[in-house]
């Protein structure tokens, strides 16, 4: 038989390790706090992140979009613009009453060609949302029309010249569309004549 000395030690064994089991628990508990805590607050941080992103990215699209309509304003107003314009209109308006005859492959061609590009491209990175569309079409308003006016023939001898069955300036187009209903919209374009605006809205 053991003596009473040795029932003491392991009474006195198993209430040191039952406090330690309590004391663990503790810290177990304690811990699991903190974790779930720092997950709070990471997912709040990862929040955070993303509105100040979002603000960022938005900075930065407004910042784009305005360079670029800058950058238009810039083309439509250089002294060039107007010349390649009266060459252009004045090309196609030659040419046309004559079947197209001398004017393929001619500098006159290639010229107007890409005068049409010009707003080709503007179109497309209007659809694109870098330039704004309410900017574009204030801006540009009857350049747009009646230059697509002029140039839809060329338009269609390209298409026939080639054999494609796309408008290869259908950017173009659009835009020039979307002008017209803009300003019939708000009177500025007489359906009857849509060549001619207003005499009120002509300055």
């Amino acid at each position: 038989m053991l003596g009473p000395h040795v029932d003491t030690v392991n009474i006195n064994h198993q209430t040191l390790f039952g406090e330690t089991m309590v004391d663990l628990s503790f810290l177990v508990s304690d811990l699991s706090a903190i974790s779930s805590l720092a997950v709070i607050l990471g997912a709040v941080f990862v929040v955070f992140q993303l509105r100040q992103n979002a603000r960022l990215i938005k900075t930065a699209n407004f910042e784009t979009k305005a360079n670029m309509s800058f950058s238009v304003l810039e083309i439509i107003t250089q002294e060039s613009f107007a010349r390649r314009r009266k060459n252009m209109h004045d090309a196609i308006k030659k040419y046309s009453q004559v079947n197209w005859e001398g004017f393929d492959d001619s500098l006159e061609d290639f010229e107007a060609r890409n005068f049409g590009y010009i707003y080709e491209l503007i179109g497309e990175l209007v659809r694109e949302g870098i330039i704004d569309f309410t900017i574009a079409i204030h801006s540009l308003r009857y350049l747009l029309v009646f230059d697509w006016q002029r140039f839809e023939p060329l338009v269609k001898h390209l298409m026939e010249r080639y054999k494609v069955p796309v408008n290869p300036y259908e950017n173009f187009e659009w835009l020039a569309q979307e002008t017209r209903k803009y300003l019939e919209g708000q009177g500025r374009i007489d359906p009857g004549h849509p060549e001619i605006p207003p005499a009120a809205n002509m300055h």
